[in-house]
This record gives C-alpha cells, sequence and structure tokens, in this order.
C-alpha cells in the first residue's frame, strides 16, 4: 500500500501523480485486457497542476515513511520550511518552501541509523534554525547545522551513555548559560540525558537525571515562572509523566505527576488564560487527555480527563479560531488494531480549561507527526503532518475558524451505502440522511450551512439492510420524503417528510407484479416525473428478479401499481437520462451476471431503454452495449461535448472505467477501457470546471475519490486525487455550503462515516 500511494502524489503539487507514475499508469493503461475487445485510452496531461477542485491537503513527497516533522525558517527568507525523519530510508528529508506557495524537491542528509524524532533551534546563533534528530539504535542524537541558505552540513552524531535509547527531544537554556542545551528522553534507561550546549554541534558531557519508567516524550516550559525551563517527559510504562524542575544549578529529582495509561505525549501551553502554562497529556491507552492546570510554583491541579473514544498520539495546541484561547488537535489511532486512523480531531478551547466537542476531519495516510504553524502566512494556524502511509508531509490550511481545508468526517453508522442530500428540517440548509446496511437505519445528519453537520439521536430504523436510497417531495406539500430500498423486502419503505426533520412511514410501494416468486433486491432507483403531471415516479431495478418497475406517483405519497418489465440480467446502476434528446426520460441500467450465482454467466452490458414521455418505456427498443468484467456502477452525462449523453461504467476488479460515448441518436459508440487505479467502486459525471464537460470522479476502496478533468472528445487528463476514509464507496455531489460550488461527500464503510469534501475553485 505504500508504494501505491507513494505513486499517486507528485512533487510539490496538491494531490495528483508524479510525472513517472503518470508514464506508467499511461503503459497501464494500453496493455490489453483479458477477454476485452473494447478499445484502451491513456489519459493526457494536467492542463493547470495546481488547480484544487475541492478543499485539499496538499502533499509533499519526502525520501520515506516518515514519522515526525518540524516547521522552521532554514533559509531565513520569512517563509516557514519544514524538516522530516525517515526511519526506514535512514535520513532526513529538509523541505524549502518555494515562490509559488510549495515546497522545493526534497533534500535528503543521511544519518548512522533510523530517526524518531526531531528538533529544531538554531544551535550557533546565526539566526539559521538548526536540526537535533535523535537516533535510537545507536543511542546518540544527530545535529545538522544550517548553512543559512536551507542547506544543512553533515550530521554529526553526539552520544549518549550506551543503551540511552533516546525517543524524545527538545532544546532549551536548561543550564542557564545563555545557549541552548539538548534534553532527550530516554526510554532505554528511563532517564532524561542533558547535554549542555556549547554552541553549534559541541556538547558537555551527557549527564543523566532519572525519571519514570519507559519515557517517550520530552518538552521543556517554564512551569513555575522563574525564567528558567523546567523538563517534563510523557512515561508510557509507568502511566504518568515525570516533572523535572530546573533549580539554577541543575535538574531537581523528578516528581510524578497523574494522567491516563500509556501517555505518548506531553504539551504544555496557556488553557485558562492566567499566563502559566498548563499541561495536556495524550493517553493511547485509555483513549483520552489529560488536563492538568498549573497553580503556580510547580504545583498543578487534580487531573481533569477528556474522553476521545479512540487513542490519541500527537496533538498540538494553538489558537485556531482567532478567538484568543487556546485550542486544541489530535491524532487519533484506531484502539483494536492500533494502527492509524487517518483522522485528527479537532477541540476549540473554552478558555477556562475544557474544551469543546470534538470535530473530526481527514488527516492523511498512517500520519504520525503533527506540528500547527501558519505555513502561508495569512493570519491562520495551519497543520503539518508527517505522513508514513504516503512518504510524504502534508500541509491542511487552517480555515481561521476552526475548519481546516481536508475532508471533515461525521460518524454515521455500520457500512453506510447511500445518501441523499436535501433540507429535511426546513431551514433552508443542505442536510444529509445515509442508509447504514448492517446497522438496519437511515440516520438523518443536520446541515450547518458551512458544510458541517450534527447527528441526529434518533435514527429511522428499517426491517432489513437499506440498499438504496432516494429523496423528492412525493406528496406535493413541499417538503422532501424518503423511499428506501430493504434487501430482504419485496416492497419499498417510504417516509414521509414532516418538514421539521422527522419522518412518518407510508404506505410501502410493492415493486413486483402479483405472484412473483421473487424478492425485489433494489439495488439502484430513480425518481422523476416521467409523463409530465408533475408528480414524481419511481422506477428500480430488481435485481433478483431481472426487471425493472415503472410506479406512476399519485401525488399523495402513494404509487400505482408497478409495471414489471423483463428486461436484463441483474439490473443494476439504474439512471434516469434523455439519451437520444427528444424531452423525454429514457432508462439506462448495467446488465451483469448475478455474483452470488455461481452458474449464472451472463455477459456484461449496458442497458437502454427508451422512454415514451406517458410513463411508459418502449421495451422494443432496448439496445446492450458490451462492458468490461464485473460491472457495479454506472453514470450518465456529456463528457464528449457538443450536447449528446454518454455512459461510464465502473469495474472494481480489473481496476478501471469503461466508457461509452453518445452518438446523438439515442445510441452509443463501442466502449473504450480506462485505467483509473485500484480498487474503483462508484462513479459520478458531473462539470466541475463549468466548461459544459462533464468531468470523471471515482471512489475507491483504498480510501480516495480521483477526479479527471474532461477536455471533450472522450479524452480525460491525468488523475487529482483526494483522500477519504477506508472503505470509501459511493460518492454524492451536492452544494452543500450554498456557494454555488459543488461539494463531494463519500461514504466510508471501513470508518463507519463519511467525508464531506467542500468544493474550491
Amino acid at each position: 500500500m505504500t508504494s501505491f500511494f507513494a505513486r499517486m502524489f507528485r512533487q510539490g503539487r496538491p494531490c495528483h501523480l508524479r510525472r513517472a507514475a503518470a508514464a506508467v499508469c499511461a503503459v497501464l493503461a494500453m496493455l490489453p485486457l483479458s477477454g476485452c475487445p473494447l478499445n484502451e485510452v491513456a489519459f493526457g496531461p494536467l492542463t493547470n497542476s495546481d488547480l484544487r477542485l475541492f478543499q485539499s491537503r496538499l502533499v509533499y513527497e519526502v525520501a520515506g515513511e516518515t514519522t515526525d516533522a518540524v516547521v522552521a525558517d532554514f533559509n531565513r527568507d520569512g517563509r516557514p520550511d519544514v524538516a522530516a525523519v525517515n526511519p526506514d530510508t535512514k535520513n532526513v528529508s529538509v523541505l524549502i518552501a518555494d515562490d509559488a506557495g510549495g515546497f522545493k524537491a526534497a533534500v535528503n542528509y543521511a544519518l548512522l541509523d533510523a530517526p524518531s524524532a526531531l528538533h529544531a533551534a538554531d544551535l550557533n546563533g546565526d539566526g539559521a534554525p538548526d536540526l537535533v534528530v535523535t537516533v535510537e539504535p545507536l543511542s546518540h542524537v544527530a545535529v545538522l547545522i544550517a548553512k543559512g541558505d536551507g542547506a544543512f552540513e553533515a550530521a554529526v552524531p553526539v552520544n549518549l551513555v550506551s543503551g540511552s535509547v533516546p525517543r524524545g527531544v527538545a532544546v532549551a537554556d536548561v543550564t542557564g548559560d545563555g545557549r541552548p542545551d539538548v534534553v532527550t528522553a530516554d526510554s532505554g534507561s528511563d532517564t532524561v540525558t542533558v547535554l549542555a550546549g556549547l554552541g553549534g554541534a559541541s556538547f558537555e558531557a551527557p549527564v543523566r537525571v532519572a525519571c519514570w519508567a519507559g519515557p517517550r516524550w520530552v518538552t521543556a516550559a517554564d512551569v513555575d515562572g522563574d525564567g528558567q525551563p523546567d523538563i517534563i517527559t510523557a512515561n508510557r510504562d509507568s502511566d504518568n509523566l515525570s516533572l523535572l524542575m530546573n533549580t539554577g544549578a541543575g535538574l531537581a529529582g523528578a516528581v510524578g505527576l497523574p494522567c491516563g495509561t500509556a501517555p505518548r505525549m506531553a504539551a504544555a501551553g496557556d488553557l485558562n488564560g492566567d499566563g502559566l502554562p498548563d499541561l495536556v497529556v495524550s493517553n493511547t491507552g485509555s483513549a483520552d487527555l489529560s488536563i492538568l492546570l498549573n497553580q503556580g510554583g510547580g504545583a498543578f491541579a487534580p487531573e481533569l480527563r477528556q474522553p476521545l473514544g479512540q487513542p490519541p498520539t500527537r496533538l498540538v495546541l494553538g489558537d485556531f479560531n482567532r478567538d484568543g484561547k487556546t485550542d486544541l488537535a489530535a491524532l487519533l489511532f484506531d484502539a483494536g488494531t492500533g494502527g492509524s486512523l487517518g483522522v485528527f480531531a479537532f477541540f476549540q478551547g473554552d478558555g477556562a480549561w475544557g474544551f469543546g466537542a470534538p470535530k473530526f476531519f481527514g488527516g492523511g495516510w498512517q500520519p504520525f507527526g503533527l506540528v500547527a504553524a501558519d505555513m502561508n502566512r495569512d493570519g491562520m494556524l495551519d497543520l503539518v503532518t508527517a505522513d508514513a502511509g504516503m512518504k510524504a508531509v502534508a500541509v491542511v490550511r487552517g480555515r481561521g475558524n476552526g475548519g481546516f481545508e481536508t475532508d471533515q468526517r461525521f460518524a454515521v453508522g455500520n457500512t453506510p451505502r447511500a445518501a441523499v442530500v436535501d433540507d429535511f428540517n426546513g431551514d433552508g440548509k443542505a442536510d444529509l440522511v445515509v442508509a447504514n446496511m448492517d446497522s438496519n437505519n437511515l440516520m438523518l445528519l443536520t446541515g450547518d450551512g458551512a458544510g458541517g453537520f450534527t447527528r441526529q439521536p434518533a435514527a429511522l430504523p428499517v426491517f432489513g439492510k437499506p440498499r438504496s436510497l432516494v429523496s423528492g417531495d412525493l406528496n406535493g406539500d413541499g417538503k422532501p420524503d424518503l423511499v428506501a430500498s430493504i434487501l430482504e423486502q419485496k416492497a419499498l419503505t417510504v417516509y414521509l417528510g414532516t418538514g421539521n426533520g422527522l419522518f412518518i412511514l407510508a404506505s410501502p410501494v410493492t415493486v413486483l407484479s402479483p405472484g412473483s416468486i421473487y424478492m425485489s433486491q433494489v439495488r439502484s432507483m430513480a425518481l422523476a416525473d416521467l409523463n409530465g403531471d408533475g408528480k414524481l415516479d419511481l422506477v428500480t431495478g430488481n435485481s433478483n428478479a431481472d426487471t425493472v418497475s415503472v410506479m406512476l406517483g399519485k401525488g399523495n405519497g402513494t404509487f400505482e401499481p408497478p409495471n414489471e418489465m423483463k428486461a436484463a440480467n441483474y439490473p443494476i446502476g439504474l439512471t434516469l437520462a434523455d439519451i437520444n434528446r427528444d424531452g423525454k426520460l429514457d432508462i439506462v441500467f448495467i446488465s451483469r451476471n448475478d455474483p452470488d450465482q455461481a452458474n449464472d454467466a451472463a455477459e456484461p452490458r449496458v442497458v437502454r431503454m427508451l422512454g415514451n414521455g406517458d410513463g411508459t418505456f418502449d421495451t422494443a427498443s432496448i439496445q446492450r452495449y458490451t462492458t468490461g468484467a464485473g460491472p457495479s456502477d454506472l453514470a450518465v452525462g456529456d463528457y464528449s461535448g457538443g450536447g449528446v449523453p454518454d455512459a461510464a461504467t465502473v469495474h472494481t476488479a480489473n481496476d478501471s472505467i469503461f466508457r461509452l460515448d453518445g452518438s446523438g441518436d439515442g445510441k452509443f459508440k463501442a466502449g473504450a477501457r480506462l485505467n483509473v487505479g485500484e480498487s474503483p467502486v462508484s462513479v459520478l459525471l458531473a462539470d466541475l470546471g463549468g466548461d459544459g464537460l462533464a468531468d470523471l470522479i471515482t471512489t475507491h476502496l483504498d480510501g480516495y475519490a480521483v477526479v479527471r478533468y474532461s477536455r471533450g472528445g472522450g479524452q480525460f487528463e491525468a488523475p487529482r486525487h483526494f483522500l477519504a476514509g477506508d472503505g470509501a464507496t459511493t460518492s454524492v455531489l451536492r452544494d452543500v455550503n450554498g456557494d454555488g460550488v459543488p461539494d463531494l461527500i463519500i461514504l466510508n464503510k471501513g470508518t463507519s462515516d463519511v467525508s464531506v469534501l467542500l468544493g474550491k475553485r
């Protein structure tokens, strides 16, 4: 997985392929697919590589699987630069800011063994920050002296006592001589080591001071206000903090401070505005935060806890919403697997000691390091993550209001499979209803009008697994209603909206003819006015029955009996569109083999059936078009240009899309295969660029979406990637913050949440 994600991002550009990877993909796209008679198509180059279609992280490649990063102005040009440690490649990557708001290609500096942590500080007084790096296996720190132009001298090893195993590092003038000293947290010897600085890479012999067991982190802060930095360590093995007060003649013996279990780090900051540094601790074992308010003189109030539900690792403090109060952001790990969730939580500080309810955002692919800094000098704090899974550092721009330019996450139920957007509570803001297949419910999330959502406590129960969901005004009261398909039910479930966020269970909708022995297994459906009477009608693809049904709406929330048509095998991906441009809606869907029937060898095809404009369809007009094996989703839109509808199908097993260009007479031309990356599961066609051409959006199981701009004539540009959650499945494109730009909502079954990526032009 690591190598795959490393290929996805081009150096110094937001979220798209490197040139070499693009060339590889182009070659792959031209290779023949076994058993497929369709043409192969390569992608064109990016016309504007800096364009971001959605507010997303800016990703910059480093040498290896980075685990920590720092931000400092290494070349003294006033712009923040980044350095990151790479344990697998045993080096440090330095990225210098360029003139375009990004970074130049990383320059790498070799170390003698695997690094774990780093700190930036001016050790020699020349105004350029130097680097101090812990090298655990060799029990030393590596010092890289800055040249002042962004480059560094070769690393100089400075030995600690053998067996120290330094895990954390801080720099402060502990000895009070005006020169910076290096302090390490030594997990191998349960000590703190002080290297008294002599200037540059020269230090006095190491001095050890005992602390508690298993220190993993060290920070320096003047906790008693005497002008001398004191030392705090987070001790994983003894489940506490060590406080070593600076007496002016050295560090006093360690005093234990309480925290949760398996603390990962401690950050110092003024939470309550009294001018004293308080402590916040991330506890990976107890999955919470410990808050220790400073009472002055080195004393702290009794510990306070902030539960999180998932283990926090790295955290940062800062005023992210510019209200003068200290806020907090923390990376989260999975309590079950111990792996990174790729999510960070943001907590707004209340100015006393507490924090508001967390907001969750996409944090990258296996992020381990987290830094807060104003990267673009706009007065708003941003975040920088060290992403091991992508071998990259990423900049997450802050919006200055507690929001960030990355996907915001909202928890839903288990296995979300369908979603609709509408104003369900009548406040003029877009809301979201999600069908959670393995929670057997529908969940309403009310929108705040700015792209945020609040999950409502009472979910709508359904009697089985909801698979498909549509919304519209079924009874003419001006309030959106819901229709849900339940895999175990023959009929569809209807909920009439009351306009205040509540719903009333209405009469079910029968989709199969009387006497049918099949379960309907509706996996896709569509609402539209098919006969021009101003009432919404319903069309379903009945996968188990191999039929398509049309139910004409009565305008009161009920429907006429179904007109069930034998159309093709296992219909899925059903959509309505005017394919022959006669002003009447036609039906387009996928016909394929039933994946649950081993002996079903039906050939995969796209099926088109013309509408008559009166709610009926001409079964004699059915045409079938060959597509690739195992199609799972279909979209219709004009990507070729000229107002002619085209179609695209997604094929998970073959990592591809099949393109069916419209011919203008209601038919499609022979298909063409496009390799789009690993495990695509859904496809959208929509005009994101405002040029009248439908662009291609695919969602991938590995946790990301890909946008390819249409260039007309059936040609698409190289991909732009946007991270979402694990097990990303279905996507919905709607404007949820009212700025006129479409936003992307992605359902993540692996993390049981939805990702919202706000559009950006």
